[in-house]
């Protein structure tokens, strides 16, 4: 639980509390890297090939789902989505709506 009020949080704080409640367990939840590599990603228009890149992954190490993108912001939102699709008929949804902004 957050310390602050819900909609004073960073909206990327919030999001990752909506779609990872507290549980019973101890360790890491999630892992946000920065990630570098040779062709890693190439969605800009000016981006040419064979050149060094790097990009953001989110992983959920509990289900082991894992994302990513060039953007923290769309790896963020394609988090959300893959999560939502990965909960929608569990109760962690009704969960993750009480929170929505």
């Amino acid at each position: 639980m957050p310390n602050k009020d819900w909609k004073k949080l960073n909206p990327i704080d919030a999001t990752f509390r909506r779609l990872s409640p507290v549980g019973m367990y101890d360790g890491v939840k999630l892992k946000i890297e920065l990630i570098n590599g040779f062709e890693l990603f190439n969605t800009r228009p000016y981006h040419n090939y064979e050149t060094w890149s790097d990009g953001w992954r989110i992983t959920d190490t509990l289900s082991g789902l894992m994302v990513q993108a060039e953007d923290l912001d769309d790896a963020v939102e394609l988090f959300e989505q893959k999560r939502r699709e990965q909960v929608k008929d569990s109760a962690l949804m009704g969960y993750m709506e009480r929170f929505e902004t």
